[in-house]
């Protein structure tokens, strides 16, 4: 899953076609390595002159291919890419990009998505709108509760395809920030879900196990309509890749029934994030997040983390539990705690506009889920930790691998194409 201020009038500049693709930046970025150029500032601090004064006031195009795998879905494919006007000096990352994009896979997942994205060009505002289709044919479901198990014996006989379903998910979203005072933000917005979730077709699975156990689930087709907002504090000095300052988003969502809405449901959400420089290099980054749900929510939405802008999915996997399979424990109700130990290898700049950094990690995360009806308790918690590196390019774009061990994964290892971390 993880930018936003108002923008000063810039000189206006001729068009420029920039292509940003990892295969293209990775030659330049082993340049600088091998010279063993090293930043002259922290990433903290934006203001330093070794950051070039950007002409920021021209539209850019980029294209990013960018391999995938994980244990569930197998190999994979994602092509991003669209135009964007960068955000001037400051926190925000993006200025005003237009992304389509389309995912694929070896297990026959497909998706196409389109968004617009202004956060750093309308002084004060920021609007979000998202359209896209994604049809998962590896979405993970290893049954519900904290205790929920792998069973070896049969992953051994029906192979990984046993923990996971279809699930057809088509969706509009809309956002909008608005600057209060300060750090201070107010967060509207709305959400249209359709879906289809079922049993993969023609073999055994945990999802169809389930149902002819009498679990109550929600499969087959639905809608849903749901209403957001939510306060938020941000003192970050970079958004996508902070080096110091704190970020707290407090959030509530409403599922309407009734029109285009079939579901019924409160969702609520507290997350903090904070973020300490321990040398000119090295930062600490440590979170904290709970989400509370109240009435009869599917667990495809339930499998929906609540977020102040980007969607994110499951509990497990790259923005939650990162040494645990993608989507590994679902329930309605969720704590997550995370510590990172960053360090910043290379920053430098290939345009006016966009850094190129190489970062190493150590994480932490330990967490757990629960169902409707439970109380909360400190026990049968998840942990795991694990490094990991993260190439940046641009404000905003990261292309990440990491290698984790969990007690209940064992070693991993995971690429992801994110937007924050």
């Amino acid at each position: 899953m993880k930018r936003r201020t108002g923008a000063p009038t810039h000189r206006r500049a001729a068009p420029r076609l920039v292509v940003l693709a990892a295969l293209v930046l990775a030659p330049t970025a082993l340049a600088h390595a091998q010279t063993g150029q090293r930043p002259a500032a922290t990433a903290a601090d934006t203001a330093q002159a070794r950051r070039p004064a950007p002409d920021s006031d021209y539209w850019a195009f980029y294209l990013i291919p960018f391999p995938s795998y994980n244990a569930l879905e197998g190999l994979g494919a994602s092509l991003s890419g669209g135009w964007r006007k960068a955000s001037p000096p400051g926190p925000v990352p993006v200025g005003i990009s237009i992304e389509p994009s389309a995912v694929i896979s070896t297990s026959g997942t497909r998706g196409a998505q389109l968004v617009f994205d202004e956060e750093g060009r309308w002084h004060g505002w920021r609007l979000l709108l998202m359209a896209g289709s994604l049809r998962e044919q590896r979405a993970p479901y290893f049954g519900l509760g904290n205790r929920s198990t792998v069973a070896d014996s049969l992953d051994n006989r029906y192979g990984e395809a046993y923990a996971t379903y279809s699930l057809l998910r088509t969706t509009g979203i809309v956002a909008v920030r608005r600057k209060l005072a300060g750090p201070l933000h107010l967060l509207v917005g709305a959400q249209f879900r359709h879906y289809r979730a079922l049993p993969l077709a023609g073999r055994r699975s945990k999802l169809a196990d389930d149902l002819a156990a009498g679990v109550p689930l929600d499969t087959g087709a639905t809608d849903g309509l749901e209403v957001r907002g939510g306060l938020l504090f941000d003192t970050r000095d970079e958004e996508s890749s902070s080096s110091k300052g704190v970020f707290i988003e407090a959030l509530a969502a409403r599922g309407l029934k009734g029109g285009l809405g079939k579901l019924a449901y409160t969702r609520y959400a507290l997350g903090m994030r904070e973020f300490v420089p321990i040398g000119e290099y090295t930062s600490l980054a440590f979170r904290q997040n709970v989400e509370i749900s109240r009435g009869a929510i599917p667990f495809y939405v339930a499998d929906e983390r609540m977020t102040s802008w980007r969607p994110e999915d499951g509990f497990g996997g790259v923005t939650t539990l990162r040494a645990s399979l993608p989507g590994r424990f679902s329930a309605p109700n969720k704590a997550l705690l995370s510590a990172d130990l960053r360090y910043r290898n290379w920053d430098f700049w290939v345009t006016p506009t966009t850094p190129v950094r190489l970062w190493f990690l150590i994480f932490a995360d330990v967490g757990r889920v629960w169902m409707s009806g439970e109380t909360f308790a400190p026990d049968h918690l998840h942990a795991g930790g694990g490094v990991g590196t993260l190439l940046q390019i641009g404000r905003g774009t990261f292309f990440g691998f990491d290698v984790g061990w969990s007690p209940d994964a064992h070693l991993t290892f995971t690429t992801a194409l994110s937007m924050a971390y």
